[in-house]
């Protein structure tokens, strides 16, 4: 009997741990991330360049949190990444969740941060294609009838087709968070929370702004009408998504870094001026008091200045050696050596890419987890903190001046 009373007594205490074990799995809601926007979200930083990060002098601390302690890639089992339009549809965080599989992009360091701020599993629901705008690829129906200027465009761009990107957006993350129970390793029904949402995206709807059909600039029409349709765009997926109050960062259009800015006093450098004005319509989206709990987050400050002169040297030489018949090589963007070395230890992509910097794709990364890491929201506060990190240093071949993080031009 007393036996009997043993083995009753222990299979009661290990079906009240099973059950509370399973009580605990239960109150664990995967935190989830939805990381869109167009080719700066699939993401082109080479990996070969990423080790670059730690020479940031003030950031550079970063570099350790993505690596092992023998040296290597970190691969993260608590946060899992899907992106369906990536060949190994979803699996563990780790270096090669770029466009292609040496390269990052924002996810990398954006998920590191993110899996060390929860102890629930993050998921990160990737949703990005390259060369879409939001004007007419990512339109949703909330946008309304089309300006005149994009009805021109359309009419010349024929093929495109309105909202297609948008929608299929949407399927994606609706996909996604339906199959979570395959798409998260170890997901035992407890359910899941959107905890925001970064938006990284913008070349489509800038690069014609020097485009004039039938007398008219419609390149600047674009332009002008993104905070609508951006704006339309995140009410609509909010409501798709049944989340009216996810927080929303948006990632700064930062190609050319705040060389831009100094180039846009000059009026009659349209593509500085294109520019200037692209960043002030992110802008003027997270400041529409009707949206709430959307923030604008600037990225020129990353803007690698040292890689840029690179790029100008490479293509003047690339110029070079089609006159004189010199084969194109991964050997010899530049014409020595060591300049090679550093170029492609920095990066080594097209100028619309970040000149593939995998360390300025980390540093973006940071900067769009930062705000929704505070208190699982966006706050105003988190914008402030960093700008007081950044105002006022100087980092050398990194973009940082006084209008970091929240001071737009």
């Amino acid at each position: 009997m007393k036996r009997y009373l043993f083995a009753m007594a222990l299979v009661c205490v290990v079906l009240f741990l099973s059950l509370a074990s399973l009580a605990q799995a239960a109150d664990k809601k995967v935190k989830v991330f939805i990381l869109a926007g167009q080719s700066n979200m699939e993401g082109h930083g080479q990996v070969r360049s990423l080790a670059h990060l730690g020479e940031h002098p003030k950031y550079g601390y970063l570099l350790k949190k993505l690596k092992n302690a023998d040296g290597s890639w970190a691969t993260r089992d608590d946060v899992t990444i899907s992106w369906k339009a990536n060949s190994k549809g979803n699996g563990p965080l780790t270096v090669g969740w770029g466009s292609e599989s040496h390269e990052i992009g924002p996810e990398l360091m954006f998920g590191t941060i993110m899996g060390e701020k929860y102890d629930e599993p993050v998921l990160l629901t990737k949703t990005a294609w390259g060369g879409k705008s939001v004007w007419c690829d990512f339109r949703s129906p909330g946008a309304g009838e089309m300006t005149w200027d994009e009805k021109r465009i359309l009419k010349r761009d024929h093929e495109l087709k309105p909202g297609h990107f948008y929608r299929k957006m949407v399927a994606e993350i609706q996909e996604c968070l339906a199959n979570i129970k395959d798409v998260v390793p170890g997901y035992q029904g407890q359910g899941y929370e959107i905890v925001g949402m970064a938006w990284f995206q913008g070349w489509n709807d800038f690069c014609e702004w020097h485009l004039q059909l039938d007398g008219k600039r419609v390149g600047l029409g674009v332009i002008a009408r993104y905070p609508h349709n951006l704006a339309a765009m995140f009410r609509d997926l909010r409501k798709d998504l049944n989340a009216p109050d996810m927080p929303i960062v948006i990632g700064e259009l930062g190609i050319g870094g705040h060389e831009m800015e100094k180039r846009a006093e000059n009026p009659d450098d349209h593509e500085a001026v294109g520019m200037v004005k692209f960043r002030r319509a992110q802008k003027a989206v997270a400041d529409d008091k009707s949206l709430k709990n959307v923030i604008f987050v600037p990225t020129a400050d990353f803007w690698d200045t040292r890689l840029q002169e690179l790029r100008v040297m490479s293509d003047a030489y690339w110029q070079e050696k089609q006159e004189k018949g010199i084969k194109d090589t991964e050997e010899n963007h530049l014409p020595t050596k060591k300049l090679n070395n550093e170029y492609l230890n920095r990066g080594g992509h097209w100028y619309c890419h970040y000149n593939g910097s995998a360390a300025t794709y980390s540093l973006i990364g940071y900067a769009l987890a930062e705000p929704l890491n505070a208190n699982s929201g966006v706050a105003e506060a988190t914008r402030d903190i960093v700008l007081a990190d950044f105002e006022g240093k100087d980092y050398g071949d990194w973009e940082v001046s006084g209008n970091a993080f929240g001071n737009a031009p």
